[in-house]
């Protein structure tokens, strides 16, 4: 009988176990050998970072093991000679042992990425020198070995040339991925069957467990037996019969490896880090794809791929010949990883067409997938998006993040709201760090609920959020792991490849119609509110810039403006939820853009020797007082769409509107009657003489105690919302203003312990809306600031704006997915109704975008004072010694803040009181100029009350495109009013026309929250 045979008559199978994890540790400890320090020595630490051809020449100074370098994000340049380096000795490593991140460099050229997850690398041979680009910034967060920064900075512990054994390396990974398939199978033989052995003391029995597992124990101890007798080539030959024996022949489901590393380009860390990020990844990545054939990535942002360019062009050229191997794959649609709650439709639309000319430049094609695996809820507007700039599928992970509801679907059509459709695919379970463990493995297969249908799933691989993506180990475990011991199949495929195949399959998937809300981070949509005030401003801004464009027929090129408003766009970046640097480098940066483009549009607009004009910047009327920088006097005007005129022309001077009349407690215009109560809030708000059915007083502050279970800067809890503390203080009142033009009567309160709220209600003639501008001095940690106007407008569903479009959400209360709805995103406005929404309220704001509505209390949230980003106990956190900044406080929002919104009744199916247009009307002044008339060929939109002209933008000279976007649910034609010697034809999002020979028309058919882009040219010159 074989002796192996012999040994295995032993019944005690429940000590194997232990035996192969000692057999396990023995392997892993002579994998690496040799193991030799060398001299490293390193120039100063800047927080400019340069590159290595400006610091090749500079003094460096050696860097003894066991020190600290730097300040937080600050780059070091550690070389390193090799004199004695045998060419013919090969398998030599660099071992780089530093807290920090660091990228190698070979040959002047990015080789490969250190952190906790990638310590090792093959040293190429003939190498004589190294050098290494360090930075102060932790990296690998979510890798176990990760330990933050010293508080004296990167602690450097040194590096060190070893060689490593291949035949221990292999054998190790051959034992792992059988041990592991044991432990898998041991935890479900009962429900208390320990996931690890225990150390000591009796062994779980292997009675009453399944065949398989007693089968699995007796391969396992035999191929520790034949290592112990004949070592580690009679060890590997025994590990793979014995995978082979265990391996099924077909698996029910198959899990699609893609190669990530999903780099926030800011978050725990400024832009600077995450383009050096961009640089470490990718040069590990390209390492990886030489060792490893099989191993296939992918990678979004085209803002990376730019910086990888600007910072390494030689890495990016050998990454853009990978691309064209069909190793890498670029894709993804937008520029960068976007936010898609609080950015304006435009600017989300900005996002995929920066993105697929990207995209288009670098693979010739643009990319057919939307990638976004943590972003924080995606806006029903997407699938529209999608498909009107050839994106087909969509990917994300982050729905199962959600707190109360399961996401219903794994593989399924999104519908928009529009009805457009997309393939979707989102893994549950798992998140995009994925390891290669068998419990991920086995988490994403259970989770996929669309199995029966469609038999794979994605399985992003690599560390993330900086973390430098794949490793050796992952590859080496994809090779074994494939259909072992009930496992899924097991291949590495592009994310594209895997749509593909799942877009046969989409007449049998279900369906899902409308956003995806996420149950978490609903504090994304208020923290740092200075943050979204300047964004919006550039936002703004470059609308104007580009109206005056329209006007002119001087198209200057905007692209860089652009990609720094999406830049500002990245899911870390706008809500609020990176650290201090980023927003002490961004805010400046934001108010900079707005202000110059405001200045080169007005001086676009002006001309010597001109009068002075005011131009309307937006596509439809806009209606106010206008008043001439050289006269005192103020006159209503109504300017056409997109033109410049006098100041004093009389075609655009109304007839003044009845007068406001202004008292201690009340405003009139004849229109719009309000009246405060003696405590200082809203008592009384009607509308040409309909009442707003208050139940309570009207724009009340309420102060809640806000301290999230985690992450302070993300999350608004549930609980936060019991623990309200109405503003009862005593109200002082001031009639700041008392004119027949405008009445502005102020209202202040001490608010919570250090702070001040001051409350004006201001009205002016002609307008039908109360305005209401909320100036706070904030000193409040851990609190939020809302204000409550109660109603009795109860029905189901409240309706909020969104990027191009609105998203009706449920309000009463018992509905367990409107109940997780405890506070929403909504794109500067939101609306409560009696069913029909023949009647209501809304709230219309210049930069709020955080709401929530229960049961006719309708809320908007001002401000919060959350714990920032870096400054929690997240086990990341930097130590605050290491920043330069001199941060005052660690609380978001702290200081003085002037927020402005309004109310109005609310009735959708008219016209002048539609808050989506409201919300540019009231917040979009005209511009002053001195020059001459302009006028973009526009003069209305008729029949089309819910259709809102958002957007005008420049295509050249001669054709530029207007934007409208269905905002209420209901179909409709639009007729375009147009200028002599204009012509009006449908176009697609970029302003290209679809066929040649296009019909023109003043007319549209649109469907429910359609967006729809039309071409304006001149006749002379039409397309």
């Amino acid at each position: 009988m074989d002796i192996l045979m012999s040994l295995h008559l032993d019944p005690f199978l429940q000590l194997v176990p232990k035996r192969a994890e000692a057999l396990l540790r023995r392997l892993r400890a002579g994998i690496w050998r040799d193991r030799s320090e060398i001299t490293v020595t390193a120039t100063l630490p800047t927080p400019h970072h340069r590159r290595l051809a400006e610091v090749r020449k500079e003094a460096r100074e050696p860097v003894p093991s066991g020190t600290a370098w730097g300040r937080l994000y600050d780059q070091r340049w550690f070389h390193a000679a090799l004199p004695g380096f045998a060419p013919d000795s090969g398998n030599l490593y660099l071992e780089w042992r530093d807290q920090g991140e660091a990228t190698l460099y070979v040959e002047s050229v990015p080789y490969y990425g250190f952190d906790p997850a990638h310590r090792r690398v093959a040293i190429p041979p003939d190498t004589r020198e190294l050098w290494i680009e360090g930075t102060c910034c932790q990296s690998g967060i979510w890798h176990p070995d990760a330990t933050g920064l010293s508080p004296q900075g990167s602690r450097f512990d040194g590096a060190f040339l070893t060689r490593r054994d291949d035949a221990a390396w292999a054998a190790a990974h051959d034992l792992q991925a059988l041990y592991d398939a044991m432990l898998f199978l041991r935890v479900r033989q009962g429900p208390r069957a320990p996931s690890t052995p225990p150390s000591f003391g009796p062994q779980p029995s292997v009675d009453n467990t399944t065949p398989l597992f007693r089968r699995l124990l007796h391969l396992l101890g035999r191929a520790v037996d034949a290592h112990d007798l004949h070592g580690i080539d009679a060890f590997r030959a025994s590990i793979a019969a014995a995978m082979v024996e265990i391996r099924e022949q077909r698996a029910v489901v198959r899990a699609v490896l893609t190669g990530h590393a999903h780099i926030d380009l800011v978050w725990l860390w400024p832009e600077r880090i995450g383009e050096a990020k961009a640089v470490h990844t990718f040069a590990t990545v390209n390492r990886l794809m030489s060792q490893y054939p099989e191993f296939l990535f992918a990678y979004s942002q085209p803002a990376s791929y730019r910086a990888v360019h600007r910072r390494a062009p030689e890495l990016f050229e050998a990454v853009r010949q990978r691309m064209q191997s069909g190793q890498w794959q670029a894709t993804g649609a937008m520029d960068v990883e976007s936010d898609t709650q609080l950015p304006c439709g435009e600017a989300l639309a900005r996002s995929f067409l920066l993105g697929q000319a990207e995209f288009q430049r670098m693979n010739g094609h643009p990319a057919r997938l939307l990638w976004l695996p943590d972003v924080f809820g995606y806006s029903g507007c997407l699938p529209q998006l999608m498909r009107l700039t050839g994106v087909e599928w969509f990917f994300t992970t982050k729905l199962t993040w959600s707190a109360v509801n399961r996401f219903p679907y794994s593989s399924f059509l999104w519908r928009g709201f529009d009805g457009s459709e997309v393939v979707a695919h989102v893994t549950q379970n798992v998140g995009y760090n994925n390891s290669l463990d068998l419990d991920e493995l086995d988490a994403n297969a259970c989770g996929h609920a669309q199995s029966a249908v469609h038999p794979e799933f994605l399985h992003p691989t690599g560390f993330g959020d900086g973390g430098g993506g794949p490793t050796e180990e992952m590859c080496e475990r994809a090779r074994r792991l494939c259909r072992l011991a009930g496992m899924p199949e097991i291949t590495w495929d592009h994310p594209e490849a895997f749509f593909e195949r799942l877009s046969e399959r989409r007449d049998s998937l279900p369906a899902y119609q409308g956003e995806f809300y996420l149950e978490y981070h609903r504090g994304t949509y208020t923290t740092h509110s200075n943050l979204k005030a300047v964004f919006r401003a550039a936002e703004r801004a470059l609308q104007i810039r580009e109206a005056t464009a329209v006007a002119t027929g001087v198209v200057p090129d905007l692209t860089e403006p652009w990609r720094r408003l999406v830049f500002a766009q990245f899911h870390d970046y706008i809500p609020g939820s990176s650290v201090a640097e980023v927003y002490d480098e961004g805010i400046p940066e934001l108010i900079k853009l707005a202000e110059h483009q405001q200045h080169a549009a007005q001086q676009e607009l002006s001309r010597d020797g001109g009068s002075w004009h005011v131009f309307n910047p937006l596509p439809q009327v806009w209606r106010g007082w206008v008043k001439s920088p050289d006269s005192s006097e103020a006159e209503w005007h109504e300017l056409p769409p997109l033109s410049g005129v006098p100041v004093r022309d009389a075609s655009v001077k109304m007839k003044s509107p009845a007068p406001v009349v202004a008292t201690e407690r009340s405003l009139t215009n004849g229109r719009v009657f309000a009246e405060i109560d003696d405590d200082g809030w809203l008592r009384r708000f009607a509308i040409d003489g309909v009442d707003t059915i208050f139940t309570g007083p009207a724009a009340r502050a309420i102060l809640y105690v806000d301290r999230p279970a985690n992450f302070d800067a993300w999350d608004i809890d549930r609980h936060t919302l019991d623990l309200g503390i109405p503003v009862n203080t005593p109200a002082k009142f001031q009639l700041e203003q008392a004119s027949p033009q405008q009445a502005v009567l102020a209202v202040t309160h001490p608010l919570g312990g250090n702070s001040q709220l001051t409350l004006r209600y201001i009205l002016q003639a002609g307008e039908p809306v109360l305005r209401i501008e909320a100036e706070v001095d904030w000193r409040e940690p851990q609190t939020l600031l809302k204000l409550h106007f109660p109603t009795a407008y109860r029905g189901v569903n409240a309706r909020f704006g969104a990027a191009f479009g609105s998203a009706l959400r449920g309000q009463l209360s018992g509905n367990l997915a409107t109940e997780a709805q405890w506070e929403v995103p909504g794109s500067r406005w939101a609306a409560v109704s009696h069913d029909g929404e023949s009647d209501g309220l809304a709230i219309i704001t210049e930069a709020k975008y955080g709401f929530s509505a229960r049961n006719g209390d309708l809320t908007v949230s001002l401000l919060r004072g959350a714990r920032i980003a870096g400054h929690d106990d997240h086990a990341v956190a930097a130590p605050p010694s290491l920043s330069r900044l001199s941060v005052a406080s660690p609380f978001s929002d702290q200081g003085r803040h002037v927020m402005r919104l309004a109310i109005t009744r609310y009735a959708s199916a008219e016209a002048e009181l539609n808050p989506a247009a409201l919300a540019d009307t009231l917040f979009t002044e005209p511009v002053h100029y001195c020059g001459e008339p302009y006028s973009s060929g526009l003069l209305a939109v008729e029949g089309a009350p819910t259709l809102v002209p958002a957007w005008a933008m420049p295509v050249d000279g001669r054709c530029w495109v207007l934007r409208l976007h269905e905002v209420a649910g209901v179909p409709g034609r639009a007729v375009f009013c147009v200028a002599p010697g204009w012509s009006v034809c449908p176009c697609r999002l970029d302003g290209s026309i679809e066929k040649a020979n296009t019909p023109l028309t003043n007319s549209v058919d649109f469907r429910p929250y359609e967006i729809v882009s039309v071409c304006f040219s001149r006749e002379s010159e039409a397309l």
